[in-house]
């Protein structure tokens, strides 16, 4: 196993996060592209994603108090974000409950359920996204990767979990792109089949404008946007030509 790139402040801070959630009687893990980024030894992280199995909110609640941040709940969805000193080698903690998925109709937002470690990881985008890092004391360190993202991470492969994740959220089409430049990924030939078979049953337009506008967005900020540009562009070319699914 490739070893986790783990700046030393950064490292520090999680270790108390991971003794908070254990002492509040759950487990803590890193989850997504810190775990992604820290595997493919990119700078420190200013802000992180944390799920629980356990109780994210109580965690949430407890590391906001051991830490003096200022605390934002999302009760609903079991989420919250902790805001700390720009001081601080972490700046924003997300904490969530570990939670499943489940689509109403093409490009709804989520219903959510609790869930398991496995369903937290398997709602999300791409597999090198669908990591989680332990950061229970005595498990520290520790890699999750059900699903292989290490290995699609080191071929440089950009892989979907299932066959509905396009037409769930067609946004992954563009998240798609955006880490298909930034890291240098062609996307396997399954996934673009589905990317272009989404692209072709319209569901970028399923899409509401503020979703679209964030994700232009983002695009815009990455280190080649002209890149992530020509590359939406073939999709959405090859998509026109492709037969409908």
């Amino acid at each position: 196993m490739t070893p986790l790139a783990i700046p030393q402040s950064n490292r520090l801070l999680l270790e108390r996060i991971g003794a908070i959630a254990r002492a509040e009687g759950a487990h803590a893990y890193a989850v997504g592209g810190c775990v992604r980024d820290w595997l493919a030894g990119r700078a420190q992280h200013v802000d992180v994603d944390i799920t629980v199995e356990g109780d994210g909110l109580g965690v949430a609640k407890a590391v906001a108090r051991a830490l003096d941040g200022r605390l934002q709940t999302h009760e609903p969805f079991g989420t919250a974000t902790i805001e700390l000193d720009e001081a601080r080698p972490l700046q924003r903690i997300d904490i969530a409950t570990c939670r499943r998925e489940t689509y109403a109709k093409p490009a709804a937002y989520p219903m959510v359920q609790p869930g398991t470690l496995r369903d937290d990881l398997f709602r999300r985008d791409f597999s090198i996204n669908a990591m989680a890092m332990n950061i229970t004391p005595k498990q520290f360190g520790e890699l999750i990767d059900p699903f292989g993202g290490q290995t699609d991470l080191r071929r440089r492969v950009l892989r979907v979990l299932h066959d509905r994740s396009f037409l769930d959220d067609p946004s992954r089409i563009l998240r798609g792109v955006r880490f298909a430049r930034r890291f240098g990924l062609a996307w396997d030939a399954h996934t673009n089949t589905l990317a272009l078979e989404a692209v072709a049953a319209g569901a970028l337009g399923w899409l509401n404008a503020g979703r679209l506008h964030k994700e232009f967005e983002r695009m815009l900020t990455e280190p080649d946007p002209q890149a992530c540009v020509s590359e939406l562009a073939r999709l959405l070319d090859d998509g026109r030509r492709h037969p409908p699914g």
